[in-house]
This record gives C-alpha cells, structure tokens and sequence, in this order.
C-alpha cells in the first residue's frame, strides 16, 4: 500500500544528477557497429567480461545495487546477484541499439494492455514510465516508422543525455527530431507539451526522477518514503490529458514484456479535486512500479541512492 503527501515541496535530491554518462563518442559508435554486424550473442560475451570489470571497479554503483536489492529482497545480497543487476543494465542497454534501429522483429515481446490505444487513437496522453526495463521495446508497436505508427514524443534531458541523443540522432533521425528539452523554461515547456497533446502524440515520460529543486511529492516506495516529481502530474492535469504508466520489462534471452494500463482519464475536472486526483493517480503509478520491480528486481536501473537515506537499507 503507498500514501503519498499531501502537498508537493521542492526535491532534495542530488544522486541522478551528479552521475555523469559513462562512454566515448568513439566508444558508442563501436559499439554500434558490433552490435549492428556480430549480434546480440557477441555483443552478450563483450558484456559479460566488460561489466565484471565494471562490478570490480564501479563501487557506486555496486553499493547502490546492493542497497536496492536488499530493499526489494528484504535480505543481503550475493556478489553474483548484483553483477547479474549491472549486466542486466547492460544488455537492455545494448538492446537499444536494435530497437532504434528498426530490428525488433528479433525479439520476443508480449504486450500486455495496448487495446488501451484503441481508445486513445489520435487523442494525444501521458506516457509515464520509470527507469525499469526498456522504454525502447516500444518500438515494436511501431512507433515512428509505419503509416500506422502510434506517434510519440519524448521529454529527455539532453545535456545529461548527449550519448542517447547521438544514438537517437544516428540510428533514429525522426524520433530523435522529437524530442523535448526537459530543461525547458516551465512556461514555453507547458506550451510545447500542450500543442504535443492538441495534435494527438503520446508524450513518453520518466517519472520516477526528481531533479533537485523540482516539485515532489513523498511516497511509500519498499517501506521506506520516496520522492517522486509532481511537476509531470501537474501538468497533466492542468492540460486535461489521459495518463498511462507505461513499463518495459527484460524478461531474460530476447523477450520482453510491455506493460500499459490506464492511470486516469483526466487529473481532476476543476482545481478544487486536482490535488486529491493527482495523488490517487501518484499512488497508483507507484504501486503499479513496486510490483513490477518486485517481480522483476533486475530490472530496476536507478543506480543512486533513491530514499536519500542509504542508512535505512540495513533495516
């Protein structure tokens, strides 16, 4: 069960944000290429010798695995359980590649509640996902390359993600021409993703990150309290449009498995009930993260302290 506060407040939070992106231009573009001519079965072998070396040397991210799988265990994790959670990161994002670059038909991916989109067809919603899984695998719906294509935007932040804009830019020109600046001045921000909605796009967004300073709200994440921005939740309230949590999981080999469901059809019809339905739907969003993450611990690639508390992960 989650309770979320009652008011939003500004976010403390620091972890994301001090993580630099980890790889050269030079690298990426390597990489790429091994992927693209030797196959995921390769690229899989790279992997597994890659990130030993990154387990061995990476302690950040090793004690953030360590301290999440405790949570979502509920016990001490072995040293095989958090390589396994890093290459696991590895490989989804290796799979991007094949994603961006139209070859999903080499995966296995089972969806689970896109009928929702028959009744959102060219009525523009809220995307929300979280950094479990693969928000790529998406592709397999045909977003961006098909006459029928379900068209959609993404809120990214690009400074911080300068590697995934050149993979997009590269790899996926139109979608990566779609792309909104997440540090767009709040103002014009609201402008864009309200013409976004008006024309009918689905605006993909990752919802589980606060930036520091952002609007958050507290919630009940694996028992301990979290925070969540509420800046998206606001928004989609003020311009009246449907959310749907949308998550990517890696259930091992090539399969994936797409998760949708319907978070609400509208924030609230005045402001009066806008704040009560924001943190219905904040609750449910968070719930529906926890049992994914539950299910599926692997899967969740929040590498940072998450609850700013790293002391109550031994309890």
């Amino acid at each position: 069960m989650t309770e979320s506060s009652t008011s939003a407040k500004p976010s403390t939070a620091k972890g994301w944000q001090t993580q630099q992106e980890r790889g050269t231009p030079f690298l990426l573009n390597l990489l790429t290429w091994v992927a693209l001519n030797l196959g995921r079965r390769m690229i899989f072998v790279w992997l597994c010798v890659i990130v030993f070396y990154y387990f061995l040397f990476a302690r950040s991210a090793r004690t953030a695995s360590r301290h999440f799988l405790r949570r979502a265990r509920q016990r001490t994790p072995k040293w095989w359980e958090i390589y396994r959670h890093l290459l696991t990161f590895a490989q989804v994002a290796m799979d991007r590649i094949y994603f961006l670059a139209g070859r999903e038909a080499e995966f296995d991916v089972h969806i689970h509640g896109n009928q929702l989109f028959d009744d959102y067809k060219n009525r523009g919603c809220f995307l929300l996902t979280a950094h479990i899984g693969s928000f790529d695998a998406l592709r397999v719906m045909g977003m961006g390359r098909r006459s029928d294509a379900l068209p959609i935007r993404i809120l990214l932040d690009i400074q911080h993600n300068a590697n995934v804009m050149r993979l997009l830019e590269k790899l996926d020109p139109q979608l990566a021409a779609g792309v909104i600046d997440a540090r767009t001045p709040a103002p014009a921000l609201a402008l864009i993703l309200s013409e976004a909605i008006e024309q009918g796009h689905l605006v993909g967004i990752m919802a589980d990150r606060c930036a520091q300073g952002e609007r958050s709200s507290t919630v009940d994440f694996f028992g301990a309290p979290a925070e969540f921005p509420a800046g998206v939740w606001q928004l989609a309230a003020l311009l009246k449009a449907p959310v749907i949590s949308c998550f990517g999981v890696y259930s091992g080999a090539n399969r994936y498995d797409l998760h949708f469901e319907l978070i609400s059809e509208q924030l609230g019809t005045s402001r009066q009930d806008r704040t009560a339905a924001i943190e219905v739907g904040m609750a449910r969003y968070v719930a529906q993260l926890q049992d994914l993450v539950h299910k599926h611990p692997y899967n969740w690639f929040n590498f940072y302290d998450f609850w700013q508390d790293e002391t109550s992960a031994h309890h």
